[in-house]
């Protein structure tokens, strides 16, 4: 199936959730290693995460939406590879939080350019003013591609995050505008 595209970056592009894969967002979910800096808990199956592309569908329906949630696709071969969204949007503040998943092909350069098409969406499609994410401070992966997609490092929340039994600080940061749409 020819997927919808949204928006296409240099390496990856970001489309509208789709039922059918319902399944590879669980197993994704459920993969240690693509989750392992997400900070949602639990176990997905493929029932979950249909109710969760359900209820994220009907959310983006609405004229000024809470939370957005799109498919991450690989520009060479259209492959699904990941979620991403942007979530707690205040239209009256012009902010969000982002989130996202790589479930499949990793250090690709694939979450750098889902990142940065994600908040340029939230800048121009939905006026935001800042995007703000976490991560965690061991996940020097994951920090160094914010950083690349123009997040900058705004703080750190001390030991405020349990990860693989130990304690780790939650690393803040956030973009705005001028920096991914230049």
């Amino acid at each position: 199936m020819e997927p919808d595209i949204i928006v296409r970056g240099e390496r990856a592009a970001l489309g509208p959730l789709r039922m059918d894969l319902a399944p590879a967002y669980a197993r994704w979910f459920n993969d240690p290693e693509a989750r392992r800096g997400i900070l949602r808990r639990g176990i997905a199956t493929p029932e979950t995460d249909a109710a969760w592309v359900e209820e994220a569908m009907r959310a983006a329906a609405h004229r000024r939406p809470e939370s957005v949630h799109f498919t991450i696709y690989d520009v060479a071969d259209l492959a699904p590879v990941g979620s991403a969204g942007l979530y707690g949007i205040d239209h009256m503040m012009g902010r969000a939080g982002l989130g996202i998943m790589i479930g499949e092909r990793r250090g690709q350069g694939l979450g750098t350019d889902a990142t940065r098409l994600l908040a340029r969406w939230g800048f121009v499609d939905l006026g935001l003013v800042n995007v703000m994410l976490e991560a965690m401070s061991w996940n020097e992966s994951a920090i160094r591609a914010y950083a690349r997609a123009g997040f900058k490092e705004i703080g750190r929340r001390r030991g405020s995050q349990l990860s693989e039994g130990r304690r780790c600080d939650e690393v803040l940061m956030d973009a705005i505008p001028a920096d991914v749409l230049t």
